[in-house]
């Protein structure tokens, strides 16, 4: 049975609260980034899905902090920093759902101004996060925008 945590803690961003919402034998899982990064409206998708066969999908997540502002903005350092924000916000979500980076099978990644030099940023941040770990499938292909005007954006299937 997968158990969803009602709030979890983020590096370098605090605890964020986390709903949960059943439909059609899937669990919709939902954390708080409004609050959490200052978005200043509700996204209109939820962080990740659990189906019951225990794979998740985690939506499309871009390398966000809070400003000092208090508003959202890409973290600052190009395609690597945010590759490595972009995954620990996937690992969050991961989180919420009683997984982990160790349980992802799937990556999408997507890059603004895809060149061989921002590839290889974006891959230097990638590898930084998963280290010595298995690495999962994965496609990056090139996009003409993602949120916040970031440069990169991924997402992930896990399966429990």
């Amino acid at each position: 049975k997968v158990q969803i945590a009602k709030s979890i803690y983020v590096d370098g961003l605090g605890e964020v609260a986390v709903k949960q919402q059943k439909s059609g034998g899937k669990i919709h899982v939902t954390l708080d980034w409004k609050s959490l990064l200052g978005i200043p409206f509700e996204l209109p998708f939820c962080s990740a899905v659990v189906t019951d066969g225990g794979t998740i999908y985690v939506s499309g997540s871009i390398g966000a902090q809070r400003g000092a502002d208090g508003k959202p903005m890409i973290v600052p350092g190009g395609p690597e920093k945010e590759a490595i924000q972009t995954l620990r916000m996937i690992e969050a979500s991961l989180k919420a759902c009683g997984a982990g980076l160790e349980h992802v099978t799937m990556v999408h990644a997507f890059l603004v101004d895809y060149s061989q030099e921002r590839f290889q940023a974006m891959n230097k941040g990638y590898f930084e996060v998963w280290g010595s770990r298995p690495l999962p499938a994965r496609i990056c292909t090139g996009t003409d925008h993602v949120g916040l005007n970031g440069a990169v954006e991924m997402d992930a299937v896990a399966q429990l």
